[in-house]
């Protein structure tokens, strides 16, 4: 992949953007596995969202987005979305493996 100075037109662009794109997403896929994971540490529904830790997570994740030089405020718009996504999941596996339902 070329590095962004050295792109001659905007299909290396798109190329690049893609290459990337494809990583985020399987990066997604492992962390996911992670995610269903967590369920079998869970001792009861509401202890999948425990009303501090977003917050925490939020700055943590805002934090290294400035390191990174990426707006923070995106960063924390996905991990919004992820994390609810994130719990929804779990929520619905740990319904499935301790209610049967």
């Amino acid at each position: 992949m070329k590095k962004p100075e050295r792109c001659t037109g905007i299909q290396d662009i798109r190329d690049a953007v893609n290459e990337f794109d494809r990583q985020i997403i399987c990066l997604l896929g492992k962390r996911t596995k992670y995610v269903h994971e967590a369920v079998r540490f869970k001792t009861s529904e509401r202890d999948i969202r425990k009303p501090g830790h977003i917050p925490a997570l939020l700055r943590q994740r805002r934090k290294w987005a400035k390191e990174c030089g990426v707006d923070a405020g995106l960063v924390e718009c996905l991990y919004r979305i992820l994390t609810d996504h994130s719990f929804n999941v779990q929520v619905k596996l740990w319904n499935k493996a301790n209610r049967g339902y």
